[in-house]
């Protein structure tokens, strides 16, 4: 009877311990460990991308010195120049067609019509169909099927699929809420629709527009998968680093692009959210 009582006093002091150690770890504190975690497991890698590019004692650990080497080995380099130049060719082009094409959309999409979320599955299968298994489709289908030669611009089509969905996403989200009823406005004032196009609807989402044009200038632009197959002997950036990456032992000034792709990435997608985030706010 004495052991059962003395077993019972133990767990209610446990219980009373575990409440108000309970009480002390509050929930927004795990959340704040669990944020930090994350943000390291995610950046981590990218910020000793940017680290190791100045270190002077090359690709080892610790950090001996700062050196400016790397970068000026890699704008020496000539192949991987040119490589950078074709994925900003590339991206530039595909930047225009997906920012047209998007903007149509989501114009399109905010009507109801038939088959509205058709389409809607079809710009999704462009995300979630995996990068390798299309490329491997699209150069049986340009190549085998319809005999296109490879070359950069038959990459332009894949490279599209993949932008597009992320651009109507974007520009649907960024749309100000009053734009139908600005619209319908005009038209009851008389307006025609190129002049309410022009006058009313450009207005109020360039900002959103040009967010969703950065947006696919950066998808493009780092894309490789999917056009793996098409580009022939014009690699782009991203397929020349994964050859030079695949061999033996990989240069330092693979570090310092890589710095310089992650800075101009962030800072391009910064402006980009910016844009869709504010500019809405300040059109509406």
């Amino acid at each position: 009877m004495a052991t059962g009582t003395a077993d019972s006093a133990t767990g209610s002091r446990n219980r009373s311990l575990m409440g108000s150690l309970a009480e002390r770890v509050s929930v927004r504190r795990l959340l704040v460990v669990y944020f930090v975690a994350i943000a390291l497991y995610v950046y981590a890698p990218m910020l000793s991308v940017i680290g190791f590019s100045f270190n002077e004692g090359g690709l080892s650990f610790p950090f001996v010195g700062f050196t400016l080497e790397p970068y000026s080995v890699l704008l020496s380099n000539d192949a991987m120049i040119q490589a950078v130049t074709r994925s900003l060719k590339l991206a530039l082009v595909v930047t225009v067609i997906t920012t047209v094409l998007a903007t149509a959309t989501a114009l399109a999409y905010r009507y109801e019509f038939r088959g509205q979320r058709a389409v809607l599955f079809l710009l999704i299968l462009g995300i979630i169909t995996p990068g390798i298994t299309y490329g491997v489709g699209a150069t049986l289908f340009l190549n085998e099927v319809l005999g296109l030669s490879k070359g950069l611009w038959l990459a332009t089509t894949v490279h599209v699929v993949w932008t597009l969905p992320f651009a109507v996403i974007v520009l649907l989200a960024g749309f100000p809420p009053t734009l139908a009823e600005n619209e319908e406005a005009a038209r009851v004032m008389g307006a025609s629709r190129w002049n309410t196009f022009r006058e009313i609807i450009l207005p109020q989402i360039a900002p959103t527009v040009l967010g969703a044009a950065v947006f696919a200038f950066t998808l493009s632009y780092n894309e490789a998968t999917r056009g793996l197959l098409l580009l022939g002997t014009e690699n782009t950036m991203p397929i020349e680093v994964f050859s030079i990456a695949s061999g033996v032992a990989i240069e330092q000034y693979l570090f310092a692009l890589g710095s310089l792709t992650t800075i101009v990435s962030t800072v391009l997608l910064v402006i980009a959210g910016a844009l869709v985030i504010y500019g809405g706010q300040v059109t509406s």
